[in-house]
């Protein structure tokens, strides 16, 4: 599994996982940063996976 698709504790699924998409992490407000550290949920990138559709 490369790093990209590694699931970080605020995705509901894994990436690329079928009717899912990145959306802004919450936690962060897609800045990847919380308190000067990497955001816990998003791992850093900004964004999380969220399911969309009727998955």
């Amino acid at each position: 599994m490369a790093d990209g698709d590694r699931k970080n504790p605020g995705d509901e699924d894994a990436p690329g996982s079928k009717q899912t998409a990145e959306n802004i992490c919450p936690t962060c407000s897609g800045s990847g940063r919380v308190n000067q550290k990497p955001c816990p949920d998003c791992g850093g990138s900004g964004s999380v996976t969220v399911i969309v559709g009727d998955a």
